[in-house]
């Protein structure tokens, strides 16, 4: 069959491509930038799309042409400047539902979320509810999931997740007894595929794994699934990590804010038994599925390096920033120009040029650092501005090679910390 996906670069987007092709499917998929996925997945039919722009059902008419199935596995976990809920998880769903119904294609399947079925409690849960509920009063035969906590290598709960679990102590929300019930991404692709195989619309159903578990259990199995030591936990009381959660909806480190904490601490569960009667498959207990994918040296990194990240970027943007300040407000402005002067850089015009100019290039570029805007062009900017200033100060300075506090020394280290910060922001 023909199956138009959208959603297809994210975790369970690309989990389908690979499950899809497998069973022999052809795979239209979409994504904003297409390219990027051709050479990786050749068979697939890659189509551009903007979910933040295509809320019109006459912009997805074209792309559905000779399409039997629709699946919508479009997104996000957190808003960001250039993308909110009710334009991914809202507007462009509901024209896609609605072009999928002008053409007469009846088989579509939403990805919703748990949660979202009943009464909501966030932003996140209600954008969806939304356009499940225009999907479900079109004249179509919808299908429509509800998963839990998909875990599975790749997936941004799971990420955050493992990096909490390889903690040298493992810190609990509240008293960690969350009732969770997360499932497999290979168990919720194989169900995905018989729901596909053997269609049958004006279906909900919740996506869970076969057994609840605890969130101290989870970080736990997921720690065994590293292959690390045990190590003991610390409960966290709600009254810290409330306001670190929404402050993070600002920072948007990781996916722990103000919704998805709600939304822990409500808990994330539901029976089974629907979805093993609709697809007569039963999904593994989550060690077991674990098991069939053993971690390796790179997912222990990712998830010790998981909070190192954040951490790197901010002090790195820290002196940066208090180098431009210290250079302009706080050191002895003779100094300064004395230091200067053995570089050669003289004058009344230009020396306070040079110290004022560079204080504040240097304030700029930690601010943009703080920010991770532009990255790529203000890591290489550092690096050229360390290289330039190494070189300079030694051919002046070149005294400062001795200097006890490393004075020019440091900078080697801090450049290739630097070039590191690249590679982990980079995505």
């Amino acid at each position: 069959m023909r199956v138009f996906l959208t959603g297809a670069s994210g975790f369970i987007g690309q989990q389908l491509v690979i499950a899809l092709l497998n069973a022999r499917h052809q795979v239209i998929a979409c994504t904003r930038h297409p390219a990027r996925w051709q050479a990786q997945y050749p068979q697939v039919q890659w189509i551009a799309c903007d979910y933040t722009q295509d809320h019109q059902p006459d912009i997805w008419l074209s792309r559905l042409t000779n399409v039997d199935i629709v699946i919508n596995a479009v997104g996000i976990i957190q808003e960001t400047a250039q993308q909110s809920f009710e334009a991914l998880h809202t507007r462009a769903p509901i024209a896609l539902f609605q072009a999928a119904e002008q053409l007469g294609i009846r088989r579509v399947l939403q990805i919703s979320a748990l949660g979202a079925e009943a009464e909501t409690y966030t932003a996140y849960q209600r954008s969806k509810q939304l356009a499940d509920n225009a999907l479900w009063q079109l004249d179509l035969d919808p299908i429509i999931v509800y998963p839990s906590i998909v875990v599975g290598r790749g997936g941004g709960s799971t990420s955050l997740f493992s990096a909490l679990a390889a903690l040298p102590i493992i810190p609990l929300i509240g008293d960690g007894q969350q009732r969770l019930q997360p499932i497999h991404i290979t168990d919720f692709t194989v169900c995905i595929l018989r729901l596909i195989d053997n269609w049958s619309g004006r279906q909900r159903l919740a996506f869970v794994g076969c057994e609840e578990v605890r969130f101290s259990d989870l970080l736990q199995l997921l720690r065994q699934w590293l292959q690390l030591p045990p190590a003991l936990s610390l409960a966290l009381p709600l009254a810290l990590i409330t306001p670190l959660a929404k402050l993070n909806n600002h920072l948007k480190i990781g996916a722990l804010n103000r919704d998805t904490l709600a939304m822990l601490q409500r808990g994330n569960y539901a029976d089974v038994q629907p979805l093993i009667n609709a697809t007569a498959y039963t999904p593994c207990p989550l060690m077991q599925a674990l098991a069939t994918q053993p971690a390796v040296t790179g997912d222990r990194w990712q998830a010790r390096l998981w909070f190192l990240r954040p951490l790197l970027r901010l002090s790195i943007a820290f002196l940066w920033i208090w180098t431009g300040i210290v250079s302009a407000f706080l050191y002895p402005t003779l100094e300064s120009y004395a230091l200067l002067a053995a570089t050669g850089v003289t004058g009344a015009l230009l020396a306070p040029l040079a110290l004022y100019g560079s204080a504040l290039l240097d304030f700029v570029l930690g601010l943009a650092t703080l920010f991770a805007y532009r990255l790529r062009w203000v890591v290489f900017v550092q690096c050229g501005l360390m290289l330039g200033y190494t070189i300079l100060i030694s051919y002046g300075l070149s005294e400062l090679w001795l200097h006890p506090f490393g004075a020019i020394s440091k900078n080697l280290p801090l450049l290739v910390a630097t070039l590191i910060l690249l590679v982990l922001e980079e995505r």
